[in-house]
């Protein structure tokens, strides 16, 4: 398309949802974009696309599909530690200590809560390690502008590929077995109430939303999608949706005073954080150590949408807009995968591939599917196959690197990491993923040398540039993670 066509497109893309997509990124809309058109049955060609994407009403169905396509609803219990330590151990106790003989209430929101590991992940370390308030008045609210992913976290039934940070013993006490998932039980998904809302929108903070008076906001992975000027209108709506004392926890790669300056910035073990406060300080409350760079490339799980409407007993459910019965008949890979069905995707992905019409698209969409299915053993042969008879390209080495790291086979995606360097030595990923998996043997010399390498990398960017093949990260916020780790080894 053209590049008049495709500000047009960005521009429509930003008024529906909010969400950002600089000129560096124009590639990637469009195969978006085209994606989406085909799921919906439509015609992928530039024309149509662009008679499409000019219309003034879009339908919940095509709504519902665009965000979809156009943002990454891949997330999983207990994720990013340092963020679940500072809940555990200095939020809920403070709160505990504040309120136990007044109002016994504590109000989080879970901003983008995806398919809902976020929310029912606070609501089990609440059940599990604080028994004292069974009396008190919890609200869990976790909203997300994708309906069909609310529609599964409602659902709560997930792949082992969700559980790869949750202990088996949590696993096994808020779960059973449902073939080869697993169900969420009925007492954690009592805790949440989960609603439609758009970030993006002044819908927020408001009573007709319940996103008033909020002790704590997670908000994470999710600003990344947001033009500046979003960022900043919705920094300023988090700050007045939380009282006094409370938290806001974003990721940390999207840390960024600029953004979040009207808070105050709080340092705990090896995450940052911010708070709300009259008198903006940094607070060191323990010796950070280091933080584990967010892994990028990881399945995004989306099985097939619940018809059957979900009661929760203590909870408001909100859903709006509803989900579009009627489904279209799919064969694309991506289809395959949207759907939940792997196996066919799989199938899919290795027809591509004999035919050799192998993209990175096609091999991500393979690896993704033979995680969620469990087929570990069989992807490795698959993939090596590929890199023998194929021309493997940076991102597929640095892919498959992800692939084996979440397996922990660190020495082999070292390999592989090394080899994507030797194509092309300013891939900035593959640097800070050898950083983090050098930083984990406690081979100091080398973790440095490859972070020092990344930030390097990084100066060539502004702060808010995008960085290639990192799912949306900006420069910025990723230099400082980077810079954070070397600050504190």
């Amino acid at each position: 398309m053209g590049g008049n066509h495709m500000i047009e497109i960005s521009e429509k893309v930003h008024q529906l949802l909010g969400l950002h997509f600089p000129s560096t990124q124009y590639v990637d809309l469009e195969r978006r974009i085209k994606s989406a058109a085909k799921e919906l049955g439509k015609s992928d060609h530039y024309s149509s696309i662009q008679e499409w994407m000019s219309q003034q009403n879009f339908n919940h169905q095509e709504l519902n599909t665009l965000s979809a396509h156009l943002t990454v609803n891949e997330t999983y219990f207990f994720r990013e530690k340092p963020a679940l330590d500072l809940f555990q151990q200095r939020i809920i106790p403070e709160l505990i200590q504040q309120r136990q003989q007044t109002s016994k209430t504590i109000r989080i929101w879970c901003a983008g809560c995806s398919s809902g590991e976020e929310p029912y992940t606070l609501a089990m370390i609440l059940k599990q390690y604080f028994p004292e308030l069974s009396d008190w008045n919890i609200s869990i609210l976790a909203t997300d502008i994708s309906p069909t992913a609310i529609q599964k976290a409602l659902h709560g039934e997930y792949t082992d590929w969700s559980f790869r940070e949750t202990e088996p013993s949590i696993q096994n006490k808020y779960f059973t077995p449902s073939g080869k998932n697993w169900i969420i039980s009925s007492e954690i998904k009592r805790m949440v109430s989960f609603s439609y809302l758009n970030l993006s929108k002044n819908s927020y903070p408001s009573s007709l939303t319940d996103t008033e008076n909020m002790d704590v906001i997670f908000c994470r992975n999710v600003m990344m999608y947001f033009s500046p000027k979003v960022i900043h209108e919705v920094s300023g709506r988090f700050r007045a949706a939380i009282v006094e004392n409370g938290w806001f926890i974003t990721s940390q790669v999207e840390l960024n005073d600029e953004y979040f300056g009207n808070f105050e910035r709080v340092n705990f073990n090896s995450g940052i954080f911010y708070r709300k406060s009259n008198a903006p300080k940094v607070i060191i409350t323990k010796q950070p150590s280091h933080a584990v760079l967010p892994k990028t490339i990881k399945p995004k799980i989306k099985p097939d949408i619940v018809k059957k409407s979900i009661e929760i007993p203590k909870a408001t459910t909100r859903i709006s807009p509803p989900i579009a019965p009627k489904t279209i008949k799919k064969t694309t890979p991506s289809a395959h995968f949207n759907n939940g069905n792997y196996d066919l995707c799989i199938e899919s992905c290795i027809s591509y591939i004999d035919t050799e019409q192998l993209t990175v698209e096609i091999f991500t969409l393979l690896i993704k599917s033979l995680a969620n299915s469990g087929k570990l053993k069989e992807g490795n042969k698959i993939i090596q196959k590929i890199f023998t008879s194929h021309s493997a390209t940076v991102e597929m080495y640095y892919i498959y690197a992800s692939f084996l790291k979440e397996q922990n086979e660190a020495l082999e995606a070292e390999n592989l990491l090394k080899k994507a360097i030797y194509l092309n030595h300013e891939h900035i990923l593959s640097h800070l993923m050898l950083g983090e998996l050098h930083l984990k043997r406690d081979n100091i010399t080398m973790a440095v040398k490859h972070y020092d390498t990344s930030i390097q990398l990084l100066n060539k960017y502004s702060d808010d540039e995008i960085v290639p093949d990192s799912d949306g990260l900006t420069a910025g916020g990723i230099k400082a993670l980077a810079e954070n780790i070397l600050n504190n080894m």
